[in-house]
């Protein structure tokens, strides 16, 4: 049929799409425009960061597809989590707490809270590993309290860009602010206070600062419903000290743009940036540092969306645990259908077997019937003449499948009778009905048995 025909052009032209536009957008694309990419050179990328951690030791790699690649690296790695537009999806946060579990580091950067939905979820696994260990009563490993931060009483040219100049040591023991006296912040948000890592703040506002939601607004003030006062815009959990020994450790800095070109040689942004990664990282230079960017801004015509969304769905099927074991099964099971069977003999065409002489309108049927894809029609062909010739050769009156059984059962021994009972059932309920939809695969079988039968019965006699 053509509907059939055009159907499968257009699942062809879908599912060689993305690789196309990957390959047309590769060759004419030279620069990556993506806010917090590690490839973007110009004023909000993080090339120069990049940079900064190869000059340091360390491997910088990015991921463009899944973040369950993460977890080959069994929890020697630190994971960069900057700048994410989207929730993150619930098999990515499992990858995190997997990470941190393992002994893995983990850098969180959000300046909107976009993804709060997905620490909730985080933060849930978290709270179960703790088993009640912490050591005060918490709302949760992390949140961000959305909205704009701003700070009347330390900023630079507007209080929308805060300079945060009171640092603490805290359970990082001092390690991320040695040798930071600033943080220049751009449109950033806070941690919430109420959330581990804001309790474990390392870097505050002064008291005359507050996270505005209304960013349009001309004349900003902070309503009831705003978060207010001395807030903390970076903290660092080692949940060693407070899950199990060989857990890893976390910061979470309400803005990533304090790490872009632009922003890394304000004040001492640049070394509070460099000692995260050591902090993260026990100062082990073995150690990659993975830079989550499938979670960024990357407009659906660029090369590393069609990228990640063609490699996506096969890394997270051959990396996560469990699943990756089952993945060869399911690949398996998935092409099995297009596998032809070893244990049955290769036949171009059914009609090919019956063809006799003086009978070309059955075998072109035949052909008819199996290139539109009706094999109930081809069963039931089969089936009537498969009656036929019985009735001429052992000279019946009536057809009866039970006496075809008495003749059968003593030249095939290797047949049961609730066998052949069953599958005679079988076509005559489908040659009873030949509009029913049924396999190539079904019918071959089927085909098969009556051969057998014709060959035993009929052809013997003949």
């Amino acid at each position: 049929m053509v509907w059939k025909q055009t159907l499968w052009i257009a699942l062809f032209m879908l599912s060689w799409f993305p690789v196309g536009m990957l390959i047309y957008a590769s060759s004419t694309t030279t620069t990556y425009t993506q806010d917090f990419s590690i490839f973007n050179e110009d004023w909000n990328g993080y090339s120069t960061w990049r940079q900064d951690i190869s000059d340091m030791g360390y491997e910088t790699l990015a991921i463009q597809s899944s973040m369950s690649v993460v977890t080959r690296y069994n929890g020697s790695a630190v994971l960069v989590v900057s700048g994410p537009v989207i929730g993150f999806s619930i098999d990515a946060v499992f990858v995190i707490f997997n990470h941190l579990m393992r002994g893995g580091g983990v850098l969180i950067a959000d300046d909107f809270g976009s993804a709060n939905r997905s620490f909730a979820l985080l933060n849930n696994l978290v709270a179960g590993a703790a088993s009640g260990t912490a050591p005060v009563k918490v709302q949760g490993l992390l949140a961000f309290t959305g909205g704009v931060l701003l700070d009347l009483d330390s900023y630079d040219k507007t209080p929308k860009l805060p300079v945060i100049t009171d640092l603490r040591p805290g359970l990082d023991g001092g390690a991320l602010t040695q040798g930071v006296t600033s943080l220049h912040l751009n449109w950033a948000t806070a941690l919430s206070p109420k959330s581990a890592l804001g309790l474990s703040g390392i870097a505050w506002t002064t008291r005359r600062a507050w996270c505005d939601k209304n960013i349009s607004d001309p004349n900003p003030y902070p309503d009831p419903d705003e978060w207010n006062g001395s807030l903390p815009v970076a903290g660092a959990i080692d949940l060693s000290l407070v899950l199990s020994p060989r857990a890893g450790r976390i910061v979470a800095v309400s803005d990533p743009s304090m790490f872009t070109n632009d922003m890394i040689n304000r004040g001492d942004n640049r070394r509070f940036a460099q000692n995260i990664i050591s902090w993260l990282s026990h100062g082990d230079t073995d150690q990659p540092v993975v830079f989550c960017e499938d979670l960024l801004a990357t407009p659906w015509y660029a090369p590393e969306f069609f990228f990640g969304a063609y490699l996506s769905r096969v890394l997270w099927l051959s990396t996560l645990p469990y699943i990756s074991a089952v993945y060869p099964f399911i690949t398996v099971v998935g092409i099995k259908k297009y596998l032809p069977d070893i244990k049955k003999p290769e036949v171009k065409a059914v009609s090919e077997v019956f063809v006799r002489r003086g009978r070309t309108y059955f075998s072109e049927r035949m052909a008819y019937y199996r290139t539109e894809g009706n094999y109930a029609r081809v069963v039931k062909m089969l089936y009537r003449k498969l009656k036929r010739d019985l009735k001429r050769t052992q000279g019946w009156a009536d057809y009866d499948a039970l006496k075809v059984w008495d003749l059968l059962k003593s030249k095939d021994p290797q047949m049961t009778r609730d066998d052949f009972l069953k599958r005679i059932q079988r076509i005559e309920a489908i040659s009873s009905n030949p509009r029913m939809k049924i396999r190539e695969s079904e019918m071959m079988d089927l085909f098969f048995f009556m051969r057998t039968i014709q060959d035993k019965l009929v052809e013997s006699k003949m």
